[in-house]
C-alpha cells in the first residue's frame, strides 16, 4: 500500500480544521456575548458633565451645580424637565453649606413655570442667584427644589467657578 502525499493528506484535513475553527470562533463570541445583558455598564446612565442628575419624582433635575464668581455671588444652573402631563411650578430654592443656610434671593412672584414634557433651564435667565461668603469652588452646597404639585428634590451639588471666556459656563449671569 502506498503512503498517501503530504498533499493529499492537507486535502483531506483541512476542511476539518475550517469547521473546528468556525465552531471555536463561535463558541468565543457567544462567551463574551454573556457579559452583554441589560445590566452591562454600557446600558447604564453615565454623566460625564460637572453636575448632579436626579431622575427620582415627576420633575427630573439634570446636571445641577452652582457657578460662583468667586466673590460669594452664585448662580443655579439646572436643567428641569417635568414629567407629568399638566404644568407645574418651581416656588422655592433653599441652599445649605453643611448646617449653614445660605441666602437665595426670592424667586419671580409666582415661580418659574414648568410645561409639561419641556425641558427650562435656569441659568439663561438667572432667576435662582445664592449669596453667602463661604460660597467657594470646589465644594458641595445643598439645593431643595420645592414645587407646586411634584415632590421636593434636594440634591448635594458641586460649586464651580467662571473661568475665562472659553469657559462651558462663560454666559452664566452671576452677580449680585
Amino acid at each position: 500500500m502506498a503512503t498517501p502525499s503530504p498533499t493529499a493528506c492537507m486535502r483531506r484535513w483541512r476542511p476539518r480544521r475550517w469547521l473546528a475553527l468556525v465552531y471555536a470562533a463561535a463558541a468565543v463570541m457567544g462567551v463574551v456575548g454573556c457579559g452583554s445583558n441589560f445590566e452591562a455598564q454600557t446600558q447604564q446612565p453615565y454623566q460625564p458633565a460637572v453636575g448632579i442628575n436626579n431622575r427620582e419624582g415627576t420633575v427630573y433635575a439634570l446636571n445641577t451645580l452652582v457657578v460662583t464668581d468667586g466673590e460669594g455671588n452664585g448662580t443655579v444652573v439646572s436643567a428641569l424637565i417635568n414629567q407629568a402631563a399638566t404644568e407645574d411650578r418651581l416656588l422655592s430654592v433653599t441652599a445649605t453649606d453643611g448646617a449653614a443656610p445660605l441666602r437665595v434671593l426670592p424667586l419671580p412672584e409666582g415661580g418659574i413655570a414648568l410645561p409639561p414634557s419641556r425641558l427650562v433651564q435656569l441659568e439663561t435667565t438667572g432667576a435662582v442667584r445664592i449669596r453667602s461668603d463661604s460660597l467657594r469652588a470646589g465644594y458641595f452646597v445643598t439645593l431643595a427644589f420645592t414645587f407646586a404639585n411634584a415632590a421636593p428634590v434636594e440634591l448635594d451639588v458641586p460649586v464651580v467657578d467662571v473661568v475665562g471666556a472659553d469657559s462651558p459656563y462663560a454666559d452664566v449671569p452671576v452677580g449680585p
